[in-house]
């Protein structure tokens, strides 16, 4: 005899059909590929063609050379913009009587043993470096911690594989050891090149804060850049073992950096806490966080061909006040954005990709095979591989669609890994809008979803 079903357990079971066809949604995994040793310039594969340095910090209004060609050799070319910075300086502090000597010359980047750095291009773009910090020469780490708070009061906040980051006053500086020769947290250093081009992504990104047809603050704040040389400084050594005895580091302990060992030191503003750390509330938060998020790198693609392309959970800062919204201009459309007085940072650009206007910056991840072969059935391991199949391993693209992939992945984190209080609605809500977003081809085709229409009025 048949036995009528508890509408309840059809409902339930009805659902858990829904929800796995949802899930059925899977990133694939990508098998190696060979290396691409290109550089791409304004869309086109090339052979190692150079940024327009120049241009570029004409256009952030860091510079006003016209005269110097980067073409030249570095020592000659550099030394009038050099002298120009020194004079100016000096004008700014009131003492522009002083004449710069001419027979001053630029201070050659050294090695990790003190030994000059043959490479002319490893030469040429620590000059570049400091042509973007407006330093003739490296500074010691404590003249630059001076500048934000007593030294004394540092805390280290985090660390990753490259560097250290700690909070200095109201600022949280970055610390990247560059260009030595002794192995760091058992991987090779970053040369100047990859940082330089980092310090040009973020200063591309800090230009989407000023109003245009394409402008938002979803990016952290870059305050300044310098590059520095010598041993860690003891109040950074004091606050790294304060951290290590809490939390128990898994970096190597700074003192193995000597007298000649070089860094850059990003300052930041500080964006508040890591969303791995931080504690969401309810799903008003959960929207809020993915709007500001996918409206961040809707703009961000618009205006430079900009791509994440490494936003875990912990490359995402939060923090609460009391505005209950932000606004954002894309493709020249003013909208406000209802925040819940959530605020939202996205750091780390190493390896990201952005088009600056004059030239193309990305790293190329075909060179970092072990990115790769992470745990399978890990989110974020799984995201770099579907990165991989997207741009078919040529990193010099333009492929909006990364974005998308860690725009899943971060849906994926909030049902799966942060506690919040929510409905079931709430998730039923958030796998749609998971299905949907492996449809769009760009976060700009994502923040047009329904989810986020209830979240945005034009302002």
């Amino acid at each position: 005899m048949y036995k009528k079903q508890d509408p309840s357990l059809s409902d339930l079971r009805k659902e858990k059909e829904y929800f796995e066809e949802v899930d059925a949604f899977e990133l694939l995994e990508e098998t190696p590929s060979p290396r691409k040793c290109t550089t791409w310039v304004m869309g086109e594969e090339q052979q190692a063609v150079p940024h327009n340095l120049t241009a570029i910090l004409t256009r952030w209004g860091l510079s006003e050379v016209t005269e110097t060609s980067l073409d030249k050799p570095v020592e000659k070319s550099l030394l009038p913009f050099f002298n120009k910075l020194a004079i100016e300086e000096r004008d700014e502090e009131g003492e522009g009587e002083e004449e710069v000597a001419g027979t001053e010359t630029v201070e050659p980047h050294v090695g990790q043993h003190g030994l000059p750095v043959g490479e002319d291009e490893c030469v040429s773009a620590f000059t570049e470096l400091l042509m973007v910090c407006k330093q003739t020469a490296p500074v010691s780490l404590r003249e630059v911690l001076s500048a934000y708070c007593d030294p004394g009061s540092i805390k280290k906040l985090g660390e990753g594989t490259y560097g250290e980051a700690f909070r200095v006053g109201p600022t949280v500086c970055k610390i990247v050891p560059i260009d030595g020769e002794i192995l760091v947290n058992n991987e090779v250093q970053k040369k100047s090149k990859e940082v330089l081009e980092e310090a040009l992504l973020s200063l591309t990104l800090n230009n989407l804060r000023k109003e245009g047809e394409n402008s938002c603050t979803g990016f952290i704040e870059t305050i300044d850049f310098r590059v520095c040389r010598g041993a860690y400084d003891a109040e950074l050594i004091r606050a790294w073992e304060d951290w290590d005895a809490k939390n128990g580091s898994e970096n190597d302990h700074p003192k193995i950096f000597s007298d000649n060992q070089c860094y850059v030191v990003f300052v930041l503003s500080d964006g508040g806490t890591d969303l791995e750390s931080f504690v969401l509330l309810d799903y008003k938060e959960v929207q809020s966080l993915l709007l500001q998020v996918t409206a961040s790198l809707a703009v961000a693609e618009t205006a430079c061909e900009f791509e994440h392309r490494d936003l875990h959970w912990g490359n995402i800062l939060l923090s609460r006040d009391k505005t209950e919204d932000i606004s954002f201009t894309l493709g020249g459309e003013r909208k406000n954005a209802t925040t819940f007085g959530l605020r939202v940072s996205i750091i780390d650009f190493t390896l990201s990709r952005i088009n600056t206007g004059d030239a193309i910056l990305f790293l190329d991840l075909s060179a970092d095979p072990e990115l790769f072969k992470g745990e399978k059935g890990n989110k974020q391991c799984e995201t770099y591989r579907a990165m991989k199949k997207v741009t078919k391993d040529c990193w010099g693209g333009s492929f909006p669609k990364t974005n998308v992939l860690w725009l899943i992945y971060l849906v994926d984190i909030l049902l799966l890994k942060k506690p919040f209080k929510r409905t079931r609605d709430d998730e039923r809500d958030l796998r749609s809008l998971k299905k949907q977003m492996s449809l769009y081809q760009s976060a700009r085709e994502c923040l047009m979803d329904s989810f986020f229409s209830g979240l945005l009025v034009a302002a």
